[in-house]
């Protein structure tokens, strides 16, 4: 039987393919062809992951544009984009065509299926299955959750298909509630037999064409956190989160090295700190400092398919200048004031705006996250990546789910600056640590159970340099002064005890969705975060997401502001239109 793969790389074998991020059209193979061995398991695992490369610009226009951080610029192309900025998008709007995300599930289930098939005919051994079942099945997930975050009720299907267009008879697939989808994706996702990162000597995790493997997947364990904090499970959410904030243990066992206080801790390396934060973005694919912080990042090269859409999307020179920063994004940037630094204390603009997330060119603001090293004399060289999980979101999410357990002081450690700091009561005092010449054994650490324990003690008498002694915080990594708490609304200010545990929860997860904008704009990830607070406010606060995208227009004198909170205010609006012709 032949069936339709789409974007499987025409090499099968991983070993004689040079090219293993080719996207090449659509062929007709027979399983017969390309389900033999572990190699080729592979080279369909490479395929459906560069389909998923193919989503890149459609999933960030999707959850950017309806967010408040991107606007649409006077040059953006017919009225389909401006639809999705004011939430007004008519059933013909190609943006709320799913068949894209569907065509790549498909892929995942014809090859778990196989897969299936390969090991009951002893085709891969047990641990090989479970590796690459595992992955498929992950991203799987991952794309029905995107599914979920923008269109709400979805058909939900995993058996093999071999034309997408079968699932428009909704009799024969009816649809799932996004919370229904929630259940079957954590039962599905909870029940893989691999839900670690690749063990070093998998074939999977290999370099071709100068492109290490090894951030290429999707990391199953925050991908669980997410599916919990979605959820509302915020104890299995840190739990997940939290093993992926200590990975360093188990990728530098001898737990003594820079990497292992390093990764994925937003610790001090000058490489990614101050002005350099912008190294994150703008550093080459797989260098070794940016890898500190990026968890699953996916490349694009000018010599593959598919082509890098952020230049045409953002670039003003070169590309179509689609999409352009908000002026509440950019405003929220220069609202921030830094604290003491080599640029000077008290200086207001944050280092993560101008010149960072997003630049003026030509006289108008461009985003500038994707497009670092786009040279216009060089329209060719369009070589980039793709960022989908790294360190500051993994901290701002666990703070988020950490917040709403009552571990508002860890929150509130993470979000500003650092463990060490916040549970030194000298710094805490006085904004200054006490050093490291004095004994700090019952300080500087959570005294918490798992998984809110941390230790970052920092010590000469006795001597710590403990796990977190490094970690800045998120607003500390960039030299900001703290987002600060008014203790008086919310302490006994003779006991320091909390007096209301319910409105210092919701002023800490304000603060966290603010720095998510500041932190992560343009990410891909926005919608999303402001969905989620809105549908876990919506009985308390049911104009919560409506005032938060009005004031995008607000910000710009838009004079839309008034028709977006009044659509955003019917919770169906919430969500696109479920388009399939």
């Amino acid at each position: 039987m032949k069936i339709l793969i789409s974007g499987l790389v025409l090499c099968i074998s991983l070993c004689a393919c040079s090219k293993i991020f080719d996207i090449k059209p659509e062929e007709t193979l027979d399983h017969s062809q390309t389900y033999r061995d572990v190699h080729d398991a592979d080279a369909a695992v490479v395929g459906i992951y560069g389909k998923v490369i193919s989503l890149a610009g459609r999933l960030v226009i999707l959850n950017e544009l309806r967010g408040d951080l991107v606007d649409v610029t006077p040059s953006a192309n017919g009225k389909y984009l401006q639809q999705l900025s004011t939430h007004s998008v008519t059933a013909d709007n190609p943006y709320a065509d799913p068949r894209p995300f569907y065509e790549v599930i498909l892929n995942c289930n014809d090859a778990l299926s196989n897969f299936d098939v390969m090991l009951k005919d002893k085709r891969m051994t047990v641990d090989e299955y479970g590796l690459r079942y595992s992955t498929v099945g992950a991203i799987r997930s991952w794309l029905y959750l995107q599914l979920g975050i923008q269109y709400g009720t979805i058909p939900y299907v995993t058996d093999p298909l071999s034309n997408v267009n079968d699932l428009k008879d909704a009799a024969k697939f009816p649809r799932v509630t996004f919370d229904e989808l929630l259940d079957k994706l954590l039962a599905f996702t909870e029940a893989l037999p691999y839900k670690l990162p690749f063990p070093a000597g998998t074939s999977l995790l290999t370099t071709v064409d100068a492109y290490n493997t090894e951030k290429f997947f999707i990391n199953i364990k925050c991908f669980l956190g997410d599916l919990y904090l979605w959820k509302g499970n915020y104890v299995q959410a840190a739990i997940n989160y939290q093993y992926m904030m200590n990975y360093g243990d188990v990728l530098y066992p001898a737990k003594n090295s820079e990497q292992w206080y390093e990764t994925y801790k937003l610790a001090y390396t000058a490489n990614l700190t101050g002005g350099n934060w912008r190294n994150i973005f703008s550093q080459p694919y797989g260098e070794r400092y940016s890898n500190y912080e990026i968890i699953w990042d996916l490349p694009f090269d000018k010599n593959f398919d598919p082509p890098n859409p952020f230049i045409d999307l953002f670039d003003n020179t070169k590309g179509s200048y689609q999409l352009k920063p908000s002026a509440l994004a950019v405003k929220n940037w220069n609202d921030q004031i830094r604290a003491g630094d080599a640029v000077g204390n008290n200086t207001p603009v944050d280092l993560r705006g101008p010149g960072a997330s997003w630049k003026m060119s030509g006289g108008s603001p461009v985003i500038n996250k994707f497009t670092y090293n786009f040279n216009p004399l060089l329209p060719f060289e369009t070589n980039g990546k793709w960022i989908l999980y790294r360190a500051a979101m993994l901290h701002l999410r666990y703070a988020e789910a950490a917040n709403r357990e009552g571990r508002d002081k860890l929150a509130y450690a993470l979000l500003n600056n650092g463990i060490k700091n916040t549970y030194d009561p000298v710094y805490m005092a006085t904004g200054v640590s006490g050093g490291e010449g004095r004994n700090v054994t019952d300080i500087e650490q959570t005294h918490d159970v798992p998984p809110y324990d941390f230790d970052a003690r920092d010590g000469n008498y006795p001597q710590y340099r403990n796990t977190w002694y490094r970690n800045t915080g998120i607003r500390g990594r960039v030299a900001l002064k703290p987002a600060l708490i008014d203790s008086a609304s919310y302490f006994d200010m003779n006991s320091k005890e909390v007096i209301d545990r319910a409105g210092l929860i919701l002023f800490m997860e304000d603060k966290l969705i603010a720095e998510d904008g500041l932190e992560l704009a343009f990410e891909g990830n926005r919608w999303a975060d402001l969905l989620r607070i809105a549908l876990r406010r919506q009985g308390s606060d049911p104009a919560y997401l409506a005032n938060k995208i009005a004031a995008k227009f607000e910000a710009a004198n838009d004079g839309m502001a008034g028709a977006v909170r009044s659509a955003l205010m019917d919770k169906q609006n919430w969500y696109l239109p479920f388009r399939w012709e």
